[in-house]
């Protein structure tokens, strides 16, 4: 059985156990080279260029999926939307 990660990121805090290896799919991620602020906010003006790179992201189904929003309370972007204690924050036209 792999060992708990021990450092800070959304999969420790979500309580899920993973490995490097299992974490793989993230690096293909378009936000994988934006600042985690910008990734993990609350404030819609600071999400737009994840929001922006999600519109050309392979592995955005996969992100909603292992992220799952609703269940975990997610605050942050996950498959191009901002979410907020796990419900969808609408953003301006």
């Amino acid at each position: 059985m792999p060992s708990p990660i021990t450092v800070s990121t959304p999969a420790v805090t979500l309580g899920f156990c993973r490995t490097d290896e299992d974490l793989d799919w993230r690096r293909d991620a378009a936000c994988a080279d934006l600042p985690q602020r910008f990734v993990f906010t609350k404030v819609p003006s600071e999400a737009e260029p994840v929001l922006r790179a999600c519109n050309h992201c392979p592995i955005r189904e996969e992100c909603v999926a292992v992220v799952d929003p609703m269940r975990t309370w997610f605050d942050g972007v996950s498959g191009g939307r901002l979410w907020r204690n796990g419900r969808e924050v609408r953003r301006a036209a």
